[in-house]
Order: structure tokens, then C-alpha cells, then sequence
């Protein structure tokens, strides 16, 4: 099938998820920029709604490749070799954003200041896009009962967890919503059950999509409902109500179904060649095009150094033409940090 022989599209995926996220912060910090419902807001809330996926996809993209391994590592292994290198990534780039930023505003390099803006990040001080670090850490602390269940549990043991993390992280919140005064919804909010399944089931759902194959119907449905998830993403504020926070979050129903229809889409239908050197490519772009994320906002401050609005070619044209450049101009530098011996995955994946 071939899901089974495009083994390059994990890196693929991730790929298209990075650049979606880099639209996804540019019309986010757009919208800060101009008028609430003007023409501008309006484009730029379209371009957010359009790339709310991209978030869940790289919870996805974690997933699918930690778990991948069975139920074989240790709960050591998995501390200092997924939770370890993920806090020293978020104390790095936390205290690298601090500094450049200081550098910027015309301040001095210290070593006092390097120091303090390290323990400054240690302590959760951190630039704002890296925020993403802190679940996945939550994630990668669990990791070993996670991919022992992944390992052990019956494939319709796992589709009840994930249909568990759909029903409490985007269904019920949704319910909850419109219903406040209702016994239930006062339980959800005590239960804090959404917060415990909803990258969780991400991570899973992942790791799933990648390991099994499903069947031609099932595919076509998940499609279907993608393409819902979507529609309901942007149109539901204005057609249903509930304002946007609901509908545009990152474990929101509509959210999660194109999250994971564009997973399945990639495996199946858009898969890369099967020439060797093509697939070595794409799987050594997958493995460092996170750093392409971690790395973009130093362009943004530098671009903002020189007085370049990331709106300057108008709200419709410069999403998604500053994320291609900060992408492009950024991906040089993930590749040259990820080669740093020793370190290199630790600053990167």
C-alpha cells in the first residue's frame, strides 16, 4: 500500500506542519497590529483559522516518532533522552531570545547577563512561541507509560483512548460552552479531564495514524470530516456562536479532524518518491525542521530591527511570503545547529 512504502512522509508532514505554524504566529501577531473586524483583521483571522492545525500536527509528528519504538525503553532512558534534551532546548532558546533581544536594544554582552538569561529561561521566563516546549516536556515525562500502553494495548483500546480525547479536549468544552449551568459541565471543570487527554491524545493519535493502516472508507471519512473540521473552524464563531477562542483552539473538534485527516492525506496520497536519495532528503529535513520554529523569531526581531512591518505587503500576501522567507532564511541555521556533535538533536528536535 502505499502508506507502507512512502517511509519519507513523517518528515514530509512535519515539514508542511512547521511552515503552516510560522503563518499561524505571523497572523496571530498580525492581528495585534490592526483594527478588531476590519479587512485586514478579517484576512488575518482567516490565514489563523486556516493553519490551527499545524500545533496538533507537530504534537502528532513527536508522537509518532517517539513511540515508534515499542515498549523497550527504560523510565531512565526516556528521562535523559526525550525530557532532559527537551527542558535544555526550551533553557536555550529561552536565554538566546533573551539575549538577542537585549543585543537588539542596544544592550552589552556579558557573561553575568548570558548567565542570568539562562537561569532566567531555567525558570520559565521564555520567548512566546517557545510555550509549545512545556506540554511536550509534560508528554515526555509520561512517555514511558505511554509507549508501554502504545506497545501492549489492542487497536481498539487505543481508538477508545483517542476518542476519549476528542469527546473531553474538543466536544464536551464545546457543549460546555453553551450549556455553563449545567451539573456536567461544573464536573468537566473539576475533572480537568481535558487537559490531561488533549495533547496526550495527539501524541497518540500520532503514532496510530503512522502504525496502522486503515481502510479505504475509513480514509475517505476522515477526509470528509477534515474537510468539516475546517469549515466548522472558521465559520463556526459566526454561524454557531461561542466566540473564537472555542473554535480556534488547539484541541477544539474542528481543530483535531483536519489535524488528523491532513495525517492521514500525507501518508497515503502524498507520499515522496521512491528514489533513495530523495527519501534520505525529506528524513533529514523532518529530523531538524523544528529548529526552522525555534529559530524564525530571531528574523522577525531582526526584521523589526531594521523597521520591516511583517504586514508591509498587505495583510493577504505577507503571511504567507514572510513565513516562506523566515523559513527559508532560518532552515540554513536549524541544519547547522542540528549537526553540532553531541548537542545537535538536543538544540533541534
Amino acid at each position: 500500500m502505499a502508506g507502507e512504502r512512502n517511509h519519507g512522509w513523517p518528515g514530509f508532514f512535519r515539514t508542511f506542519a512547521v511552515f503552516a505554524a510560522l503563518m499561524l504566529l505571523l497572523a496571530q501577531s498580525g492581528q495585534e497590529l490592526v483594527g478588531v473586524s476590519s479587512g485586514a483583521w478579517q484576512v488575518l483571522s482567516i490565514y489563523e483559522g486556516l493553519t490551527r492545525w499545524s500545533i496538533p500536527a507537530l504534537f502528532m509528528g513527536w508522537g509518532m516518532c517517539a513511540l515508534e519504538g515499542g515498549g523497550k525503553a527504560s523510565l531512565r532512558g526516556s528521562l535523559l533522552g526525550l525530557a532532559l534534551p527537551a527542558f535544555c532546548m526550551l533553557v536555550f532558546w529561552g536565554a538566546l531570545y533573551a539575549v538577542v533581544s537585549h543585543l537588539l536594544g542596544g544592550g552589552t554582552l556579558t557573561l553575568g547577563g548570558v548567565w542570568d538569561a539562562l537561569a532566567s529561561a531555567a525558570r520559565g521566563n521564555t520567548y512566546f512561541h517557545l510555550w509549545i516546549l512545556y506540554p511536550l516536556i509534560g508528554l515526555y515525562l509520561v512517555h514511558p507509560l505511554l509507549q508501554r500502553f502504545a506497545s501492549s494495548a489492542s487497536r481498539g483500546e487505543i481508538l477508545y483512548i483517542l476518542a476519549l480525547a476528542l469527546l473531553f479536549a474538543g466536544v464536551l468544552p464545546v457543549w460546555a460552552s453553551f450549556h455553563p449551568n449545567w451539573a456536567l459541565t461544573a464536573l468537566l471543570e473539576r475533572f480537568q479531564v481535558h487537559m490531561v487527554l488533549g495533547y496526550m491524545g495527539y501524541y497518540l493519535a500520532g503514532w496510530y495514524l503512522r502504525h496502522f493502516v486503515i481502510g479505504r472508507a475509513a480514509e475517505f471519512l476522515l477526509y470528509l470530516l477534515g474537510v468539516l473540521g475546517l469549515v466548522v473552524t472558521l465559520a463556526g464563531p459566526s454561524l454557531i456562536g461561542g466566540g473564537r477562542e472555542l473554535w480556534y483552539s488547539n484541541t477544539a473538534p474542528g481543530v483535531a479532524l483536519t489535524a488528523a485527516a491532513l495525517c492521514a492525506l500525507f501518508r497515503y496520497v502524498l507520499g515522496v518518491s521512491e528514489e533513495r536519495s530523495r527519501r534520505r532528503a525529506v528524513y533529514a529535513l523532518g529530523e531538524c525542521v523544528f529548529g526552522v520554529y525555534l529559530f524564525h523569531q530571531l528574523w522577525v526581531l531582526v526584521f523589526r530591527w531594521f523597521g520591516v512591518s511583517q504586514l508591509a505587503l498587505g495583510a493577504a500576501a505577507s503571511v504567507p511570503v514572510f513565513a516562506l522567507i523566515y523559513f527559508l532564511l532560518s532552515l540554513p541555521f536549524a541544519w547547522l545547529f542540528s549537526r553540532i556533535p553531541g548537542a545537535g538533536r538536543w538544540l533541534t528536535e
